[in-house]
């Protein structure tokens, strides 16, 4: 699998899906493709086996995630 590629289209994907200049029509359908592929992939994982080092790469992930949105400035909503 090339991660780099797949990577990149996602976020270019992210990048449309938030840009002010895209309407509604269309950043619901980039967004309806970003669902298809989570659910693909949630369904792909959870067939898949369990490796051992597998908890120790999602805990640093989970961490990642938590600094992430720990650092992130807050929104006024």
């Amino acid at each position: 699998m090339d991660y780099n590629s797949v990577h990149h289209q996602i976020c270019i994907s992210g990048v449309e899906l938030c840009s002010p200049y895209n309407d509604g029509y269309t950043t619901w359908e980039i967004k309806k493709d970003l669902y298809q592929l989570k659910f693909l992939l949630d369904e792909i994982l959870a067939d898949s086996p369990t490796y051992s080092v597998e908890p120790q790469f999602l805990e640093e992930q989970s961490k990642k995630k938590m600094w992430k949105t720990l650092t992130q400035p807050q929104r006024n909503t």
